[in-house]
């Protein structure tokens, strides 16, 4: 893998921070401590209105990688709207790895927008508003207008808008500094984003007005309120935008196709060495063997000079930036003259372009394996000097999950080849794979032999696939006495205090309503020395469980003497053992695979636990993955689920056939009542994003 000099962008912040080697300063994706401007007004009162009301605050939900899992969490940033059919143009990494958005307009609509495409060598995105959640009577979308950039000088006014830290819509105000600004690696280190170098692209709109985290993909305005930039990233302490003549002819492109194919030479060039001398161009330090480049002869250390008749700039840090402009301005298939010098000698290349391919596949998470794969790309494949692109990635674990089990186990930057003989291609042929020979399998597990290619050779594991986690054994108890109290050690010290000279016993606590302890008249603070004569030894603090082991020697249904200290008198009662309630572990439980979470139905314990009255009803939630679905819509372990959907609920049962038939329904959301503490709150699960696996 390609070792990132810059973070990837996690949370809502979006920030992202680069290592520096010679200035202690950053880079950073839209965040900085001032705050901002929050009027539409000032110098410029009329450009402002006319593109403030074409501001987008955009929320989603992103996936990413951990312990063989995606991690859901909500993201922010903002956009613009492009196109009166409401596409809205943002950065990538705000839409990028999201599986759900929802958009926040001027006039307070809140509409939900798919991914239309994204390209993160330019770090830029397009969304599709849904427009059929507007009201039928809106009015037409309002439409940003892109000016020229190239039109760009220092000292230019400019404006920078959108929707800081989840915050309504915002502008600040301040000048270029430098139109075309490329980060010098040296001291500002790379934008890596998905594994792509953005700098290979963009040169940035240097200026100084304040962006803020989640400004990221909002616009830079001139001063006759045209989209001149996208809003991307902080520089020391100032920011940069994407230039919106590149924003425009990349978002034409991902509206039409989807994505932008642009063509490839195989060539990857640096800054001209110094001991080469003065003069222009951009010296070879690679090219891809069996790339168009190697096959027209192009080594490392050659000198480009020009491509297709424009010499390349001879500015040492714009000179990369050019030639890689220059070529993917063309298409695959297209002819690619270079012209280039080899010692002292000048010569020319025509190069025919193949498609320049994604550095880095999307994170596709693979349950019954318990890991996260992405497809082997190009890049990939000659970073890890794999010998093709056949395979799938594994790119994380869950080390208790199948192939964190796995005899040997599974790692990081394995590549599953095989598996029972069958070649892999890729993760959706995995995946096809996987469902066919776990059809039908035995309890949902199937063993099978993987081929896995690591560190040169290929080796065999044994994998235990599971279409789902495995039931959780149950060992039904047998049913003891059980006394319908709770109690604590009679210790030295608090005999004393309360008068007893006897040496050990248990104070009651607490008598559970409704138990044969109450009936026979047990009340809290009487203190038991002793059933049926027998002493109760319990003494010291740990010896919490003694008076129970005590109990447990009877048969439920039977009869114990209890001799008891009550109000400073000894007396004698007695009580009737009931048998055990049925323990939480026992209790019809369910997995939802889907929703990442398990309930049960209520315990004895539990009703004692969460002081839960006899007639309570309800289903337990009683775990709640880590980031999961639910846990981004804000269950919580031990909420009481009292309704679902319309329905009331009290077994698992009944909260099953809920799920199901909302599922049915093509219910976009999915309402719970609970009971949390001593309150009840409703809790809204989108049911969307996980639809694909239900």
């Amino acid at each position: 893998m390609k070792r990132r000099l810059a973070g990837g962008f996690g949370g809502w912040i979006c920030s992202l921070i680069v290592a520096l080697a010679a200035i202690a300063g950053t880079v950073r994706a839209a965040s900085t401590s001032r705050a901002p401007v929050t009027a539409v007004g000032g110098d410029h009162p009329e450009a402002l209105a006319k593109v403030f009301p074409t501001i987008v605050r955009i929320e989603a939900i992103r996936l990413q990688p951990s312990d063989g899992r995606l991690m859901k969490a909500w993201v922010g940033g903002s956009g613009v709207i492009i196109s009166a059919q409401g596409h809205v143009l943002t950065n990538c990494h705000v839409a990028e790895d999201a599986d759900f958005y929802r958009c926040y307009l001027f006039d307070g609509q809140r509409i939900e927008a798919h991914r239309v495409g994204l390209d993160a060598l330019t770090d830029l995105a397009v969304l599709q508003l849904d427009l059929s959640q507007r009201p039928k009577d809106a009015p037409p979308l309002p439409v940003a207008a892109f000016g020229n950039s190239d039109g760009l000088a220092a000292g230019d006014a400019i404006f920078a808008l959108g929707s800081p830290g989840f915050l309504s819509q915002s502008v600040t105000r301040g000048i270029v500094a430098n139109p075309s600004l490329v980060l010098p690696e040296q001291t500002a280190g790379k934008m890596i984003l998905k594994g792509e170098d953005v700098g290979t692209l963009v040169r940035w709109i240097l200026h100084d007005a304040s962006i803020f985290g989640g400004n990221s993909g909002g616009p830079l305005v001139n001063d006759h309120g045209d989209v001149v930039g996208i809003n991307e990233i902080g520089v020391f302490n100032l920011s940069g935008a994407i230039p919106g003549n590149l924003a425009r002819g990349v978002a034409d492109q991902l509206i039409l196709h989807g994505r932008v194919t642009r063509g490839w030479s195989g060539l990857t060039v640096q800054p001209r060495l110094e001991a080469s001398g003065p003069g222009g161009g951009v010296v070879v330090a690679d090219a891809a063997p069996g790339s168009p480049a190697r096959q027209g002869g192009l080594l490392p250390g050659d000198i480009v000079l020009a491509c297709d008749g424009h010499p390349i700039e001879e500015a040492e840090e714009k000179a990369v930036a050019h030639f890689n402009r220059l070529e993917t301005s063309r298409l695959p298939g297209n002819e690619f003259l270079v012209d280039y010098e080899r010692a002292g000698q000048h010569h020319s290349a025509k190069l025919t372009l193949t498609t320049r391919e994604p550095a880095e596949a999307d994170d596709i998470e693979l349950t019954q394996w318990g890991v996260v794969l992405r497809d082997v790309t190009p890049d990939l494949a000659r970073d890890e000097r794999l010998p093709d692109k056949q395979g799938v990635w594994v790119e994380n674990i869950r080390p208790a999950g199948p192939a964190g089990q796995a005899e040997p186990e599974l790692r990081r930057q394995d590549v599953i080849v095989a598996v029972d003989g069958s070649p892999v291609g890729d993760v959706a042929g995995l995946r096809v794979l996987t469902e066919k020979l776990t059809k039908d399998s035995p309890n949902g597990i199937r063993t099978v032999l993987a081929s896995v290619r690591r560190n040169g050779a290929v080796l065999s594991s044994v994998v235990e696939l599971r279409v789902k986690d495995p039931d959780r054994p149950v060992t039904p108890q047998a049913r003891k006495a059980w006394l319908g109290a709770a109690s604590q050690p009679l210790t030295p010290k608090l005999g004393i205090r309360l008068g007893i000279k006897e040496d050990g016993g248990v104070r009651l606590t607490r008598i559970y309503p409704g138990t044969k302890a109450e009936a026979a008249g047990l009340q809290v603070g009487d203190v038991v020395l002793a059933l049926d004569g027998a002493p109760v030894t319990a003494r010291r603090p740990e010896d919490v469980d003694a008076f129970n082991r005590q109990i447990r020697q009877y048969k439920s249904g039977t009869s114990a003497v209890f001799s008891l200290w009550r109000d400073g008198k000894k007396l004698e009662l007695p009580v009737m053992l009931e048998e055990q309630p049925i323990p939480a572990a026992e209790m019809p439980y369910w997995k939802d695979e889907a929703l990442e979470y398990e309930v049960r139905e209520l315990a004895f314990d539990d009703r004692v636990r969460l002081q839960l009255s006899p007639e309570a009803k309800g289903v337990l939630v009683a775990t709640v993955d880590r980031a999961g679905w639910v846990a981004l819509a804000g269950l919580h372990g031990d909420d009481l689920v009292l309704e679902a959907g319309d329905k009331h609920v009290s077994t698992v049962a009944e909260l099953r056939s809920a799920r199901e038939e909302a599922v049915r329904a093509g219910q976009a959301w999915w309402v719970l009542l609970v009971q949390r503490r001593g309150q009840t709150l409703f809790v809204e699960i989108n049911l969307k994003p996980a639809k694909a696996k239900t």
